[in-house]
């Protein structure tokens, strides 16, 4: 009598019953090991979703936070376009003027964190700063008689003062700013207005 064929047999490792559970049991431990991209929060066991976070934070700021977002890439796409770019040195050299500024006062780590600004996105904002004080510089000249005009018409914010020199440059510094605004103010309005922007929010 010939013999039986046997039946194949997988490994017990390998049968498909028991890679199932170690699936699952993978899955589990992975969902546990990065539940902070899922879960954001639990409120008496009750799970707060990362997905449920993200829906609110869209529908309450996220016109206005996409809105910045494109501002931000207007600004620097037309800064390369005319050559102007900012160096890592330089925001080095901004980011340290701030942290002198804000000595005695609180720490820049401290004053980001209230903004709820990281280190990243605030450097971002001083490339932008310095991209358009480049863009609008050349324009924005201020003479003598402009500071001699501002220093007469606030004589009594600066009467006590022993340092000519200093409020000079301190008006002059004020003076500039104002203009850089105005002019960034001009030209950023034509600017959106003819930009090829779509909105998918």
């Amino acid at each position: 009598m010939a013999e039986e064929k046997k039946k194949f047999k997988f490994p017990r490792f390998l049968q498909p019953k028991f890679l199932i559970i170690i699936g699952l049991l993978i899955l589990g431990l992975l969902v546990w090991r990065f539940k902070g991209y899922f879960i954001v929060a639990t409120v008496n066991g009750q799970p707060i979703s990362r997905w449920e976070l993200t829906d609110q934070l869209i529908r309450r700021f996220g016109q206005q936070t996409l809105d910045n977002i494109i501002n931000e890439r207007l600004i620097l796409a037309a800064a390369r376009q005319k050559g102007v770019f900012v160096t890592s040195p330089e925001i080095d050299a901004r980011v340290k003027q701030i942290e002198e500024n804000l000595k005695g006062q609180t720490t820049l780590s401290e004053a980001l964190a209230v903004q709820g600004l990281s280190e990243n996105m605030f450097r971002r904002q001083i490339e932008i700063q310095v991209s358009i004080e480049k863009l609008f510089d050349k324009d924005a000249s201020v003479s003598a008689t402009e500071i001699d005009q501002y220093i007469k018409d606030n004589a009594a914010i600066y009467k006590s003062s022993t340092e000519p020199a200093k409020i000079r440059e301190e008006v002059t510094q004020n003076l500039k700013q104002q203009k850089v605004g105005q002019l960034f103010d001009e030209w950023f309005t034509q600017t959106r207005k003819s930009a090829n922007v779509k909105k998918f929010l």
